[in-house]
């Protein structure tokens, strides 16, 4: 592994890790920390978005493939953290962190089916997926309580990303 990647996996760690309570992670600690670590343990994919002054204002990172199906599904992407500082998130930030993973996953060229991610029952998200993309939210019991799942047809996210102005990242 070059030593940028470590830093890079060091500063994703770090920032997670000091948002713990941020991120608002329906598990106890020892069970985040494996879905926080989880795209550094498993060589996946980890973007951090810097301001002007190289501070991290946001990251996003996923895997590919569940554990149902010990990760050998890999046309499944799971969204581990998808986290926007508060005065960023009125900024275009968001489209473009989903942009830059989508292009990502097709420069990649693995083909993806879903992408999927659980959170705990939040008004706001719930909004945002389910107005943007026309999707329905699932609600699931778990040892962890009430959790708020989502599961987003890839074409659909691509079409959905793709309706705006691009940046080319790749």
């Amino acid at each position: 592994m070059r030593v940028s990647a470590f830093m890079y996996e060091q500063r994703y760690m770090e920032y997670v890790l000091d948002r713990y309570i941020q991120l608002n992670m329906p598990y106890p600690f020892t069970v985040s920390f494996n879905y926080l670590a989880s795209p550094v343990l498993m060589d996946e994919e980890i973007f951090l978005a810097l301001d002007d002054e190289h501070q991290i204002v946001g990251c996003l990172s996923f895997i590919r493939g569940t554990a149902e199906h010990n990760y050998e599904n890999r046309e499944v992407i799971q969204l581990q953290v998808f986290y926007i500082e508060p005065p960023y998130r009125s900024t275009k930030l968001f489209l473009e962190l989903l942009q830059l993973m989508v292009q990502c996953l097709q420069y990649l060229e693995e083909p993806v089916k879903e992408l999927q991610f659980w959170t705990k029952e939040d008004s706001i998200i719930r909004s945002l997926v389910t107005k943007r993309l026309a999707i329905e939210a699932q609600q699931h019991q778990s040892v962890y309580g009430s959790l708020v799942s989502y599961v987003i047809p890839y074409e659909m996210l691509e079409k959905y990303v793709s309706s705006f102005p691009q940046i080319d990242y790749f």
